[in-house]
C-alpha cells in the first residue's frame, strides 16, 4: 500500500479510534484519584504505594506487549489481533474500576482490589493503545501524511477529553464527596458504563473501516531481534533517551491537571458542590481552545519541524501553567485555562510526531521497523508520570496535613494545590524543553534519513 492509496475517509476512521483510546484513559485519569481518595477514602500513602507497585507490573509489561507485537505473524497482520482482542476486556474494566467492595470491606481489602484493577486496566489498555499507536506509525509514513492525520488525530482527542471530562461532572453530583451522598458510588459506575459504550463503538468502527496494515512491514516480524537486544537498540537511539524525557514531562503535566482539578476548581476556584458541571466547563474551554490551536501547531511542525514546534509548546505551555495556578475565583480561572489550552493542544500534536521520526530512524539503522518496541518502552516510562504525580501529591498533602481527605482544608493545603498545578508542571516542562533542544532528528539529517528510508520501503515492496 503507497501513502497514495490510502483515501481520505480512511484516514478519518482511523483518526475516529482516538475517541475511544482518549475516553478510556482520560477517565481513568481524570477519576481514579479522586474517586478512591475521597470515596473510598484509602489514605493517601496508600494509594500513592499503590502507583508505585503498579509501576513495577509496567516495566514488565509494557515492552514485553511491545515486543510481542511486532514478533506477531497472523493471516490479519501484526497488530490487528491485538486492537480485536483488547476491545471488549477494556470495556468491562471501565466499569470494574468503581466496583470495589468498600460498603462490605476493611480498608485492606479496598487496597488490594484497587491494586488489582491497576494492572487490569494498564494491562488491556497498553495492548489496545500501544498496537493502535504502532499502526499509525507504519501506515502514515510522508510528513505530510503524519501531518494530516496528527491534526485529525488531534480533533478527535479534543472530542474524547470533553466526553471524558463533561459527562462526568454532569452525572455525578458531587466528585469529591464533600457531603457523602449515598449514590456517589452509582453515578461514577454510570460513568464507567458510559465509557465502555463509547469504547466499543469508536473501536468497533475504527476496526472495521479504518485499520489497515502496510504489506511490506509484515515480513518484519520474522527477523525482529531478541527481546533484550530489542530494548537495547530501542535505549541506543540518541533521539530517542532525549525524546523519553520530553514525553515524560508532556504526560506529567497532561496527568496532573485532571487529577487535582477537582479539588484545585472546589477549593481554589470556589465551585460549590451543586455547581460541579462548572468543573467540566473549566476543563472544556482549555480542551476548544486546544482544538483551535491544531491547524497553528500543525502549519509550524510542517515548517519548522516536530523538534522546534515542541520546545515552542512546552515554553508557552509551562508560562500558561505558572500564570493558572495563580487564578483566584472562576472567571479568572477560565481566562487563564485559555492559555492552558493552547500548549495543550500542542503537546497533543507534537508528540507522536517525533516518536514516528525515531521508529523511522531505527529502521534505517537495522532494517526492522520497530514501532511496537518503542510504543512499548516509551509506554513503561510515561506511566512512571503517575508514579511521580501521585509522589508529589502524597508529599505535598502529607506535608500539609491532608493524609487523609476532610473537606474544608487549610491555607497550606491550598498553597500545595496551587504548586501541584502549576509550579510544578512549569518545572517539569522546561526540563523537558532543554532535552528537546538536544533531539537530533532535525535538518540535513532528518532529510538524510528520509531518502534512505525511502529506498528501503521501495526495496521491501519488491520482495
Amino acid at each position: 500500500m503507497t501513502e497514495e492509496k490510502i483515501p481520505l475517509l480512511t484516514k478519518i476512521i482511523f483518526s475516529f479510534g482516538e475517541i475511544g483510546d482518549g475516553v478510556a484513559y482520560q477517565t481513568f485519569t481524570f477519576l481514579i484519584f479522586t474517586f478512591y481518595f475521597t470515596v473510598v477514602k484509602l489514605p493517601i500513602l496508600w494509594i500513592s504505594g499503590g502507583f508505585i507497585i503498579w509501576s513495577l507490573w509496567n516495566s514488565i509489561n509494557d515492552p514485553l506487549i511491545g515486543f510481542l507485537s511486532d514478533k506477531t505473524h497472523t493471516r490479519w497482520g501484526r497488530r490487528y489481533p491485538w486492537l480485536v482482542g483488547a476491545t471488549l476486556p477494556l470495556a468491562l474494566v471501565m466499569i470494574l474500576l468503581w466496583l470495589p467492595p468498600m460498603q462490605i470491606s476493611s480498608k485492606e481489602i479496598n487496597f488490594i482490589y484497587f491494586l488489582l484493577i491497576l494492572f487490569l486496566f494498564d494491562t488491556v489498555y497498553t495492548a489496545f493503545n500501544l498496537n493502535y499507536n504502532a499502526l499509525w506509525a507504519e501506515l502514515f509514513i510522508t510528513t505530510k501524511a503524519r501531518s494530516e492525520v496528527g491534526q485529525m488525530r488531534g480533533i478527535f482527542v479534543i472530542i474524547a477529553l470533553v466526553l471524558a471530562f463533561i459527562l462526568p461532572t454532569i452525572i455525578i453530583e458531587d466528585i469529591t464527596n464533600q457531603y457523602a451522598y449515598s449514590y456517589t458510588q452509582s453515578q461514577y459506575i454510570i460513568v464507567g458504563f458510559i465509557a465502555a459504550f463509547v469504547i466499543v463503538i469508536s473501536y468497533s468502527i475504527f476496526l472495521k473501516w479504518g485499520a489497515r496494515e502496510r504489506s511490506e512491514f509484515l515480513k518484519d516480524s520474522k527477523t525482529m531481534p531478541s527481546y533484550f537486544k530489542s530494548l537495547k537498540f530501542t535505549f541506543q537511539n540518541k533521539a530517542f533517551r532525549f525524546f523519553v524525557v520530553a514525553a515524560l514531562a508532556t504526560w506529567i503535566c497532561n496527568g496532573i491537571l485532571p487529577t487535582v482539578i477537582p479539588l484545585f476548581a472546589t477549593y481554589i476556584l470556589g465551585i460549590a458542590e451543586t455547581d460541579s458541571i462548572l468543573i467540566g466547563v473549566l476543563l472544556l474551554i482549555g480542551f476548544l481552545v486546544g482544538g483551535f490551536s491544531l491547524p497553528l501547531w500543525t502549519k509550524l511542525r510542517q515548517i519548522r519541524g516536530a523538534r522546534t514546534t515542541g520546545i515552542i509548546v512546552f515554553g508557552c505551555w509551562a508560562i500558561a501553567l505558572l500564570v493558572f495556578c495563580f487564578s483566584f475565583d472562576l472567571i479568572s480561572g477560565f481566562i487563564t485555562m485559555a492559555f492552558v489550552g493552547f500548549g495543550l493542544g500542542g503537546s497533543i500534536y507534537f508528540y507522536d510526531q517525533c516518536i514516528a521520526e525515531i521508529i523511522d530512524d531505527d529502521e534505517v539503522r537495522h532494517g526492522g521497523r520497530r514501532a511496537g518496541g518503542y510504543y512499548g518502552t516509551i509506554s513503561f516510562i510515561i506511566r512512571l508520570s503517575g508514579v511521580i504525580n501521585f509522589f508529589m501529591i502524597g508529599l505535598v498533602f502529607s506535608g500539609t496535613e491532608w493524609s487523609t481527605y476532610t473537606p474544608n482544608p487549610g491555607v497550606d493545603v491550598l498553597l500545595g494545590l496551587r504548586f501541584l498545578i502549576g509550579v510544578y508542571p512549569a518545572i517539569v516542562l522546561m526540563i523537558g524543553l532543554i532535552c528537546l533542544y538536544f533531539y537530533p532528528i532535525h535538518g540535513k539529517y532528518l532529510e538524510e534519513m528520509k531518502q534512505a528510508l525511502k529506498l528501503i520501503h521501495e526495496k521491501k515492496r519488491l520482495t
